[in-house]
């Protein structure tokens, strides 16, 4: 009895390692095989990825969902607001006479104590060779009713950043280009040889220094882009226009008549350069 015993016992602590090795070896297949899957369900989504394309060249989500809907019913009287300045998302300027030249870009960037500070300045710029470019991106609802406008400073203005206008006369004749840019552009890649196609002139505007000039309102959907081309008009003499904004507002400068001035009616607000007047729609 106690060979038998002896026997079982042995047998016993004979199959309990060959029962571990056997359950580990089964884990391990199974995590080996899990693991395949999941290598196999990365490289499928890697590749739908790669089908869908570039992401320049990804839809952009509209942000104002339902409100088609809502304000059809009627039922729903909107809020009154006045005119919105949109100012141009890019400015940049090319060179006829340097087809492949790319101008400076971010040139008001400035350090700061906080590392690198990229105000919202803005350049319009014009010569016999030189033009401005200019990209907008309509993002507000219900403002969809967009009229491209100039505002020109009075030579007399004092301004944050240095201005240049023609010597003689009170105008300045401009063309406009739209441009076929739905897309986001790049101005670090603008230039003369690799601006859009104009899809359709937009005619002459006469800026008038001192003053604004507006071109006739068109319907802008919010979410869209729109660029244009602004030019010398040909035939036109001496025009020579640089005009900067600055950093604290929209296309326009805030300067004060008085040095005490903050909020009073000495304060003078006005927009220069080229921008967008959105009006209400909806």
């Amino acid at each position: 009895m106690a060979i038998e015993a002896s026997s079982k016992t042995a047998q016993k602590w004979h199959t309990t390692p060959t029962t571990v090795t056997t359950a580990i070896t089964i884990g391990l297949a199974i995590f080996f095989i899990f693991d395949i899957m999941a290598f196999v369900y990365i490289i499928m989504i890697l590749k739908e990825t790669s089908r869908i394309g570039a992401v320049d060249s990804l839809p952009f989500k509209n942000p104002y969902v339902g409100l088609d809907q809502l304000y059809n019913l009627h039922k729903i009287k909107p809020s009154q607001y006045d005119r919105i300045v949109n100012e141009p998302r890019l400015a940049t300027q090319i060179s006829q006479d340097e087809p492949q030249k790319i101008f400076p870009v971010d040139l008001h960037r400035w350090l700061s104590d906080f590392g690198l500070l990229s105000p919202p300045d803005r350049n319009f710029k014009v010569t016999s060779t030189i033009h401005t470019i200019l990209q907008f991106h309509v993002l507000d609802y219900g403002m969809e009713q967009c009229s491209l406008a100039v505002r020109l400073p009075n030579r007399e203005d004092i301004l944050p950043h240095p201005f240049s206008l023609p010597v003689t006369g009170d105008t300045v004749r401009l063309d406009i280009c739209e441009l076929a840019a739905s897309r986001p552009l790049k101005e670090s890649t603008l230039s003369w040889s690799t601006r859009p196609n104009c899809i359709r002139s937009l005619g002459s505007l006469d800026a008038k220094i001192g003053g604004e000039v507006s071109m006739e309102p068109f319907f802008c959907r919010s979410g869209s882009f729109i660029a244009y081309q602004v030019s010398c008009a040909k035939g036109f003499p001496g025009c020579e226009v640089d005009v900067w904004t600055n950093q604290n507002a929209t296309w326009g400068e805030l300067y004060c008549l008085s040095p005490y001035c903050f909020r009073s009616p000495d304060c003078i607000t006005t927009f220069k350069g080229v921008y967008l007047n959105q009006y209400q729609t909806t």
